[in-house]
């Protein structure tokens, strides 16, 4: 185990930022796109010779019925990332969930997309700038001064990873 957690403290330390470049225009926030946090992750598992099998498994698919009234599906997906160095055949995984929701076929597809970025995310310790938690409503009764926590996103929104993997 010694080797590939070696070579995946390198990987963090070249992994550390996605920028957000998404935006979910609806509630008014930005967001990392799993696009990049894939375009910076790649190259440094190839650069340090570490190979990845994305295994997902679908957990949940239901139907939800929408405020307006509508159907659709709502997916939860696990994704188990087994990391595996290519020179001692040492393995190890990590695992994100996701979910998805779509009116048509996309809500597997949505809900896989969002568990790969927040696996690579919660293993590889990536940073986006804020806390997808932060409530700048319960920072501020909590702390008793009325001043904004420095976590809270500065427009007080949630980030919503279901809305967002409509996207």
């Amino acid at each position: 185990m010694k080797s590939i957690a070696a070579k995946i403290v390198k990987v963090m330390s070249e992994c550390g930022y996605v920028q957000k470049q998404g935006t979910n225009t609806f509630h008014k926030y930005n967001y990392a796109m799993a696009a990049g946090v894939l375009e910076k992750v790649n190259p440094s598992l190839v650069k340090h010779g570490i190979a990845v099998a994305a295994l997902p498994e679908l957990v949940e698919l239901r139907d939800v019925t929408t405020a307006k009234g509508n159907t659709e599906r709502l997916a939860t997906m696990k994704m188990t990332l087994k990391l595996i160095d290519s020179e001692t055949g040492e393995e190890l995984e990590t695992i994100g969930y996701g979910g998805g929701q779509d009116a048509g076929d996309k809500a597997v597809m949505k809900a896989q997309t969002a568990a790969l970025k927040y696996a690579w995310m919660m293993a590889l310790q990536i940073a986006t700038g804020d806390d997808p938690e932060a409530d700048s409503s319960t920072d501020e009764s909590a702390d008793g001064s009325g001043n904004k926590n420095s976590s809270a996103k500065s427009n007080g929104k949630k980030a919503d990873p279901e809305q967002e993997a409509k996207e």
